[in-house]
């Protein structure tokens, strides 16, 4: 496509980009997509090859929230934590959505971290290299079992987003942590974790406020879709574990719970039955889970294959 435009010049299949792995299987149809090198050299980086393999990316318990003034590190430390962070941050958003969430609190609290989350980083990163494998995987087989085969055509790629947020997660100024995670032949193409601006009155709101970011990024991505030739003839179903939050988006009347809503909010209710479908999913199969709160060990991992991950 590119060569319909630009003069180029063909230098193989491309292995490797940017940090990133680029694995495919031809005769199986998978695409594997990895930071393993960039992910082992963390540990050595900041020397933290000891110190254990932690299987998740954040301890028990552990929440971010401002500290007091006595309790935030020196100088050297909070360059240290800022490092780490955006090492982190740079998986995150490249083939790493397990620790979108982890790495998104973190930096909200990189001006002024305190010991406690310097040794949360400081664990982030173990984790991260103890699971440098694990990375993304595409192929019409992993779509078929996410979508069920009877929704999908042999040869089709269909998008799909999945919403979720944690209502009043972060207690210093009663806000929520809102995400969404957009999958394409059964992998993750696109996550986000967000503290949201407003405070929401209800998990209802919160999650129809996540439904909102989400449906945004769906449309965007079914307009990039279409110009490289895979273009989506159905309306690309959200999933929403929050049944209120699916009726409030399909329901336009106003009514006490409800009227306070900032407009902009209401936006998804433009695209239904156009450029986007609602679905309500059991809470088992969110697979936008893993953006809006610290799981469980077998939590976590369960999230993480449902948001199209793999271990290499």
């Amino acid at each position: 496509m590119l060569e319909m435009q630009f003069k180029c010049s063909k230098m193989g299949e491309v292995k490797y980009y940017l940090g990133m792995h680029v694995e495919r299987d031809v005769e199986k149809g998978v695409l594997r997509l990895h930071q393993r090198k960039y992910c082992e050299g963390l540990a050595e980086k900041y020397g933290l090859q000891d110190g254990g393999k932690p299987a998740t990316p954040l301890p028990s318990g552990f929440t971010v929230e401002p500290c007091a003034d006595e309790e935030v590190v020196g100088e050297s430390d909070r360059k240290l934590f800022h490092s780490m962070v955006g090492s982190l941050n740079y998986a995150a958003n490249h083939t790493r959505p397990d620790i979108a969430f982890s790495t998104s609190r973190l930096a909200s609290v990189v001006s002024r971290p305190s010991h406690e989350q310097l040794e949360a980083a400081k664990r982030l990163v173990r984790y991260v290299s103890a699971t440098a494998s694990v990375g993304l995987e595409y192929s019409g087989v992993r779509q078929r079992l996410q979508r069920g085969a009877a929704d999908v055509k042999s040869g089709e790629m269909l998008l799909s987003c999945y919403t979720d947020a944690s209502f009043n997660s972060v207690k210093a100024d009663g806000t929520s942590i809102v995400g969404y995670v957009c999958l394409l032949g059964g992998g993750a193409v696109s996550w986000r974790s967000k503290k949201q601006n407003e405070v929401g009155l209800s998990s209802c709101e919160t999650e129809y406020m996540a439904l909102h970011h989400g449906a945004k990024e769906v449309v965007w991505l079914r307009r990039l879709l279409e110009e490289l030739g895979v273009g989506q003839e159905k309306p690309t179903v959200v999933f929403c574990d929050n049944e209120s939050a699916v009726k409030l988006a399909k329901n336009a009347c106003l009514h006490g719970l409800t009227k306070h809503i900032r407009p902009k909010w209401h936006w998804v209710r433009r695209l239904l039955d156009k450029e986007v479908r609602l679905e309500i999913v059991k809470t088992h199969q969110q697979a936008a889970d893993i953006f809006t709160k610290r799981l469980a060990e077998a939590d976590h991992w369960k999230g993480m294959k449902l948001a199209g991950m793999s271990v290499h």
